[in-house]
């Protein structure tokens, strides 16, 4: 427990008896047994924007915490594309460091127009959905019939909800009522009307004043129903009945604009009143009790004042209780304790001119350790001025239920109308992360997933005829990836014959070899059986229908998607997130259908090896086949260039580094990797140079070799090794930086960026990040986002513009 919270637990606690303190030390042992029973992860994602064209790159680096740090458990996370359906029609799986992940996702360029969710998580998180982290992209087509659909229901379709503040309208008691209007596809819509009693009298009226939230106070009277008239057009009205008010109970209330403290105010009915005296009023903030008053209605201890001062920023629950420990009201506030981050952020130079270089420093000198990525992008590119950040993710929408509009709108400022809007918020979305009653009965929800420490390949070695026990079983395993990763490894098994290999690693997929056998009888007939992984088995998910409602209609894009449309053939020099894709692919080129992603479809030239020769090595067959290649080996290394080729002198100015960039089934390797791979393992070499180099983010060229999918240069199962194959972490690249110091402006026709730069590994020196970048042709204006987290915790979100 943090020392700030725990002395003034200790001051509050200190005015009760022994007796007194029995239900706030349960509640302490309660939420401790919980966070450390079921730690809770959070995750966030932040990508380099929030629209895209069919066949761009969606850019991204994830965020995990564990109490409020990052998190020490999980090593593994996942982030899915689910479009309307629910189908996964993307996936990745990432190995977390620090908490931390990047990758980049490439969408195919025949995928659907529409609204899509991006998901973010650990397999931890699985048994907590609502922690889950869901954000709307919206994909508009580069193909002119293919329009984004929309399930949004016609806006008439009104919903309004009432919440009165601490829960229950009590008769006899004046109560502030909070309410949220919203259309059928759950935007908020603006809204006033009147409320009405049985005998048609008004006894207040309300307006919403932002996102169709607002409050108002009134006192219901026993036996009395109440009803809203909401008008709904000219001379158009709805009813919407009012939640019926208690006989008796109390009414609690907050006040939380004060900078320093929130007031507390408990009321009573006057029926059955005694019951009511002796109450406890408990605040808990992050799993940890942060204040215990006693309060005594008869002897007018009605109220408290909460210190808020030294609270972490976050959902501080206010509950009054029982003596006994029964919940009666709760209310949720918001500590805004938090640094503003836009101050960090700073500008020394900017040129919104074509392809001028624009410098922009960020202030880090008060994190430990700082995580973090920058996206800059043309501000029309549908960013959307108050999209979910790591703010707002972390600290708002993954510890309140349903979907909250514009949840950055939140942390824009700390002004006085922002906070009352935050208010309102809290008071009219419920709290997700455990319910009091529940915990305090140590009634857990169950665990079906556990923490992911790494890549793992789980399962049982049992007797032949596959249900009795094998305590003396073993499970030898050899693993070829893709990647070109080697890996023999073993597993022995527990008492209950399960067998554990962890901490393997290899990106994209690899062909599992293993043999089970008995230790104590090596001869022994054994029956192997291999757990699937929940990677290589995700197809489907629940999709959210409130973030699915709605396409965000994006100019710009939708504009470059209709321009695609139209000049998508033929070679092209433009640059569109300087990923090119204008080829048409060719029918006959079996072998580059079938081996070839998008990314790297479009080459120079696609080779394959002649099966009648055998070439010595891969640098032979370079020499004999790739013109204008030049290997140089020496006793220092290998260096591979295409200073020969003709024109190769205007990808740079500056020829002294003029290495190749080498991959290995679309991963980028270490040309060392490529000396010692045999040809007879590869079926087919492509060779970017020019245009299709520098959309690999290669500006001097690179080579591209696949291996043959599914050979293996020793057949393992001729020894009794059975097989399959099993996916690795997933392969990530550079965003290519267009940098007009290095290359001459001539060689590139037209640069058209949405996304302008892409860092997610921001490199901090003596306190400050340098922030460098080219502008494009046609932006005016652009949007520098900076978020990140360091090593205690502490978030990092600063957003400018420019025009």
């Amino acid at each position: 427990m943090p020392k700030t919270i725990l002395s003034l637990l200790l001051v509050a606690c200190s005015f009760f008896s022994t007796a007194q303190t029995a239900v706030p030390d349960k509640i302490v042992d309660a939420l401790d047994s919980f966070s450390f029973i079921r730690p809770q992860e959070k995750a966030y994602l932040q990508t380099d924007r929030n629209g895209y064209v069919a066949g761009e790159s969606i850019w991204f680096k994830t965020y995990t915490l564990l109490n409020e740090r990052p998190t020490i458990l999980s090593k593994v996370i996942y982030v899915d594309l689910v479009n309307q359906e629910g189908s996964i029609v993307e996936k990745k799986m990432l190995k977390l460091k620090n908490g931390t992940a990047s990758g980049v996702m490439d969408l195919k360029t025949d995928i659907p127009a529409g609204a899509y969710q991006l998901r973010c998580y650990t397999l931890w998180m699985l048994n907590f959905p609502d922690f889950i982290f869901v954000k709307q992209v919206s994909i508009f087509s580069n193909t002119k019939n293919d329009k984004a659909t929309n399930n949004a229901v016609a806006a008439a379709t009104l919903k309004l909800s009432f919440f009165p503040e601490g829960g229950s309208l009590v008769a006899g008691v004046k109560s502030t009522v909070a309410f949220k209007a919203l259309d059928a596809g759950g935007n908020p819509v603006s809204v006033n009307g009147d409320i009405i009693n049985t005998k048609n009298e008004k006894v207040a009226t309300f307006k919403s004043v932002h996102d169709g939230m607002g409050n108002f106070e009134f006192t219901p009277l026993t036996g009395e129903t109440y009803k809203a008239v909401v008008q709904t057009g000219p001379g158009t009205s709805k009813d919407v009945p009012l939640p019926a008010s208690k006989n008796e109970g109390i009414v609690l209330s907050a006040d939380n604009s004060s900078a320093g403290k929130i007031f507390i105010k408990v009321t009573r009915a006057e029926k059955n009143k005694d019951k009511y005296n002796n109450l406890l009023l408990v605040a808990q903030l992050n799993y940890q009790v942060a204040y215990v008053g006693k309060l005594n209605m008869d002897e007018g201890l009605d109220a408290a004042a909460i210190n808020k001062k030294n609270f972490p920023s976050g959902i501080l629950q206010i509950t009054v209780l029982t003596e006994a420990g029964q919940p009666l009201a709760e209310r949720l506030v918001f500590i805004s304790n938090y640094n503003p981050g836009n101050p960090l952020l700073q500008a020394t130079t900017t040129d919104l001119d074509k392809r001028k270089k624009n410098v922009w420093v960020l202030d880090a000198a008060g994190f430990s350790d700082l995580q973090a990525a920058v996206s800059i992008t043309n501000a029309g590119s549908g960013n959307g001025q108050y999209a979910p950040g790591i703010l707002s993710s972390f600290l708002l929408s993954s510890d309140l239920k349903g979907n909250i509009h514009e949840p950055g709108y939140y942390f824009k400022d700390k002004e006085p109308e922002t906070l009352q809007h935050l208010d309102l918020l809290m008071m009219v979305h419920g709290w997700r992360r455990y319910n009091l009653e529940e915990i305090m009965a140590n009634r857990f929800p169950p665990l079906h997933y556990p923490f992911e420490t790494g890549l793992s390949i789980t399962g049982k070695v049992m007797q032949s005829n596959g249900k009795s026990v094998l305590k003396d079983g073993k499970i030898n395993l050899v693993i070829r990836g893709e990647d070109s990763t080697r890996i023999m490894a073993e597993g022995k098994t527990n008492e209950s014959s399960v067998f554990v290999v962890s901490d393997l690693e290899f990106r994209k997929s690899a062909a599992v070899y293993y043999q089970g056998t008995n230790v104590s009888k090596n001869e022994a007939i054994v029956s192997v059986k291999i757990d699937s992984a929940y990677f290589d088995t995700l197809a489907r998910t629940a999709p959210n229908d409130v973030l699915m409602a709605n396409t965000v209609s994006v100019p710009l894009l939708e504009k470059m998607a209709s321009e695609k449309a139209t000049t998508d053939t033929g070679k092209s020099k433009t640059l569109r997130e300087v990923v090119l894709r204008a080829k048409k692919r060719s029918v006959a080129d079996s072998l580059n259908l079938l081996y070839a992603s998008d990314l790297f479809f479009n080459s120079d030239q696609t080779l394959t090896l002649n099966p009648n020769i055998n070439y010595y090595d891969m640098w032979q067959f370079l020499r004999m086949n790739v013109p204008g290649i030049a290997i140089n080996q020496t006793d220092t290394g290998t260096q591979v260039n295409f200073s020969r080729y003709q024109g190769i002198e205007l990808f740079s100015e500056n020829t002294t580094d003029n290495s190749v960039q080498f991959f290995l089934n679309e991963v980028a390797v270490n040309i060392s990797l490529i000396e010692s791979l045999d040809p007879s393992d590869v079926a087919m070499v492509k060779v970017y140079k020019g245009n299709t180099g520098i959309a690999l983010g290669a500006i001097r060229g690179a080579i591209a070799i696949y291996t043959t999918k599914g050979k293996s240069t020793r057949d393992w199962r001729q020894k009794g090794f059975d097989f399959f194959n099993r996916s690795g972490y997933s392969a990530n690249r550079e965003f290519y930086e267009m940098d007009y110091s290095k290359v001459k402006q001539e060689t590139v026709d037209q640069d058209i960026r949405t996304t302008l730069y892409w860092n997610p590994e921001i490199k901090v020196k003596d306190g400050k990040a340098i922030i460098e970048f080219y502008n494009d042709d046609v932006c005016k204006k652009y949007k520098v986002v900076v978020e990140g987290m360091d090593k205690n915790g502490r978030l990092l979100h600063a957003e400018k513009e420019v025009q």
